[in-house]
């Protein structure tokens, strides 16, 4: 497929309600990182909420959807790689 992106960062914010997880993507600099929101099905969201937190890492497998001159990028899988559960 060739509208497909892969996203590795921390999971800076988690938001149940809009099935969305922000992820802190370090820019090639080293020094400042960019917060991405990814929306999530319900399904994902769902194993995000019960095996994350805030600082963990996970690598996001997506697409991107442009609605009304908006770019969104609609995660289609999450792969688990830190989790910082205490």
């Amino acid at each position: 497929m060739l509208n497909q992106v892969i996203l590795v960062g921390r999971v800076n914010k988690l938001d149940k309600f809009a099935g969305i997880v922000s992820i802190d993507i370090k820019r090639p600099n080293g020094k400042d990182t960019d917060l991405i929101p990814v929306t999530l099905n319900e399904g994902l969201i769902d194993s995000v909420m019960e095996y994350l937190s805030e600082g963990s890492t996970i690598g996001v497998k997506a697409s991107l959807n442009i609605d009304n001159n908006i770019l969104r990028i609609i995660g289609e899988k999450v792969t688990f790689i830190n989790t910082n559960n205490e």
